[in-house]
């Protein structure tokens, strides 16, 4: 009975213990998701104005040239 009990703590415990892990391991992966969405919007974001920026500049030389 005893033992029974101790085994039966120790498996609860380990469980417990477990649990807390994965959901440790859960948020770091959420976070870590979070950021790269975040960089990978920065850098579309910033591709897009570059590309703006460029279409603009060759807009104003098209403009120049059929002056």
């Amino acid at each position: 009975e005893k033992e029974y009990s101790a085994t039966k703590e120790k498996l609860e415990k380990d469980i417990k213990d477990l649990k807390a892990e994965h959901d440790l391991k859960l948020e770091q992966l959420g976070k870590e998701k979070e950021e790269k969405w975040a960089r990978d919007r920065k850098t579309f974001t910033d591709e897009i104005a570059h590309l703006r920026a460029q279409v603009a500049t060759q807009k104003d030389q098209l403009a120049s040239s059929l002056k």
